[in-house]
């Protein structure tokens, strides 16, 4: 009799905490992942912040929240992956009434990309875990993964006008703000350009002699089909390949940037999330720029939406501007294009991505 009321008296517990948990299920509990810093470079690290809070009187014996993480990020502590036909970051944990939880995450960027975590798992359970239940829920962070920098002396600039708003000896435009002396007066030239305190100390009219600079616009141009007559997808050599010429183009672009050029981007790839379009960005100059280039080749996606001869025959009309052509391949299609862009007054350099790059 003793024994059946202890188990009647068990089984009574046991249905009793199931229903009272099964009850509360997800109520007072919220979680937010982010990150501390949501862009950096390639093979640099950043710290992923979990908080969790319980808020409310009744404990969480059973809390688990699951995340899917690509392979492309690596953790400091990885027992806290799953891994499986997907990947997943799992914090199981034992909250009390009223607590909050913080935990940082070491992760380390391996890869260049740009990662969306749109969703969670979040379950609760019991105190014998006999009645669990999940729910999804969204989030909205993005880590976007720049790629890494060449060192400048890596650089091999074909030579060219990249000098930003260099001294040139050709007339190209005369600076109003840069002159390097006096001349006497001609006739024709103009009154404001009278230098009146040499004018004073001599008794003759003079001049200020200006020199010219050249404005420089940079335009680099990406083929991301590293071999001639590919159709397939890139094999794993062919993407490492592809993936040092975006490092390339980033170097070239940020170097450029930091003499004073205006820079613009173009490829015949695709930038997530919008990959039915082909890349362009004009020229332009500053520390947004930068940023904005540097995005889109974290974004960037090694996939040919047109023939590289094809884009550029569609890319937008330039005129006087410096274009670096990087590419795997070079054909006659290829060879008409670049002659088409010099023909337009461009100057043109082809640089070739060396196949077997190094990751």
């Amino acid at each position: 009799m003793n024994v059946f009321f202890v188990l009647l008296m068990a089984g009574a517990l046991i249905l009793g905490q199931m229903l009272l948990f099964k009850r509360a299920g997800h109520r007072g509990i919220t979680v937010d992942r982010q990150f501390a810093r949501t862009r950096l470079f390639e093979g640099e690290e950043t710290q992923m912040v979990e908080i969790i809070e319980n808020r409310r009187i009744l404990p969480v014996p059973l809390l688990r929240i699951e995340t899917r993480m690509p392979s492309e990020l690596l953790f400091g502590k990885q027992e806290n992956l799953e891994i499986g036909a997907q990947r997943y970051h799992r914090s199981v944990f034992f909250m009390g009434p009223w607590q909050r939880v913080r935990r940082v995450h070491r992760v380390r960027a391996m890869h260049r990309g740009y990662y969306a975590f749109n969703s969670y798992a979040v379950t609760v359970g019991d105190l014998l875990g006999l009645n669990q239940s999940t729910v999804e829920r969204s989030m909205n962070r993005q880590l976007i993964v720049y790629p890494r920098l060449l060192p400048r002396d890596q650089v091999k600039l074909p030579a060219s006008r990249w000098q930003g708003e260099a001294i040139v000896k050709r007339f190209i435009h005369p600076d109003l703000f840069l002159y390097n002396g006096i001349r006497d007066y001609h006739p024709g030239d103009a009154i404001r350009d009278v230098h009146w305190g040499a004018y004073a100390r001599t008794g003759q009219l003079k001049v200020k002699q200006h020199d010219f600079t050249a404005a420089s616009r940079l335009v680099v141009l990406l083929n991301v089909v590293p071999r001639e007559n590919q159709w397939d997808g890139a094999d794993e050599r062919d993407r490492a390949m592809v993936e040092q010429g975006i490092r390339l183009a980033a170097s070239i672009m940020c170097y450029a940037l930091e003499d004073g050029l205006e820079v613009g981007f173009g490829s015949n790839g695709c930038a997530r999330p919008y990959e039915e379009n082909t890349v362009f960005l004009q020229p332009a100059s500053g520390a947004q720029q930068s940023e904005l280039l540097l995005e889109v080749c974290a974004r960037l996606v090694i996939k040919r939406v047109l023939p590289f001869h094809v884009f550029l025959s569609r890319m937008p009309l330039m005129q006087d501007a410096d274009v670096v052509i990087l590419t795997g391949y070079e054909n006659d299609l290829l060879r008409a294009q670049l002659d088409a862009l010099r023909a337009q007054g461009n100057t043109v350099s082809l640089v070739p991505i060396e196949k077997g790059a190094a990751a």
